[in-house]
């Protein structure tokens, strides 16, 4: 890939699920201080082998769904999205458009913005740092990885009519030409957040 393709963003209006389809959000461990991964059913530190049903636990708003999956009875490919609060479903029924039937289909999830970093059930996330006055923050490593491409190219496009994208929903102050060193320096110390973390990259 060359220097232009690797400084070029190219928006597709990904939806916020695009970064986290496996549902798994990297938190503060609430015994050791350790990296931790919360899915929608528990939370498990890799470091000191903490562990908890995730039942009840849930973003301090609402939370996206996405149920995706393929028909049971006629194989076509079906979806159902949604928003709530409260913890996600693991599975939700979707009726196939073609044959009418309904098949319960796996559930992926994704936190609405909020201000400054979210938390989940009072568990601060993982990947956070100060930024020009603000907090930089992201889920998971893919999170991390999309705000890093986002941020050092010098080309970014858009599909257009296209409004609900993750790129669309960043805040002004991450966007801005004059803080991207900051920005990128910022991404850096949570690189290497992650990356000393190791298990939480399982």
């Amino acid at each position: 890939m060359g220097t232009d393709e690797r400084r070029r963003f190219s928006d597709r209006g990904h939806p916020r699920q695009y970064l986290s389809t496996a549902g798994r959000v990297l938190v503060r461990c609430p015994r050791c201080a350790g990296c931790a991964v919360v899915t929608p059913t528990r939370v498990t530190c890799l470091s000191c082998g903490y562990a908890k049903d995730a039942t009840g636990i849930g973003w301090p708003g609402r939370i996206g769904t996405l149920a995706r999956g393929r028909c049971g009875t006629c194989g076509r490919d079906v979806e159902r999205r949604g928003s709530r609060t409260g913890a996600p479903p693991r599975w939700m029924p979707v009726r196939c458009p073609g044959c009418r039937a309904v098949t319960r289909v796996p559930v992926t999830w994704w936190p609405h913005a909020a201000p400054g970093a979210p938390a989940v059930g009072g568990l601060d996330l993982w990947l956070q740092t100060p930024c020009r006055g603000h907090v930089l923050w992201a889920y998971d490593a893919e999170h991390l990885d999309f705000l890093e491409r986002y941020v050092r190219a010098a080309l970014r496009e858009r599909e257009p009519n296209r409004n609900a994208g993750l790129a669309s929903r960043l805040p002004g102050w991450l966007k801005s030409a004059k803080n991207r060193h900051a920005v990128l320096a910022a991404c850096a110390t949570l690189r290497k957040r992650l990356l000393d973390a190791g298990t939480c990259t399982e």
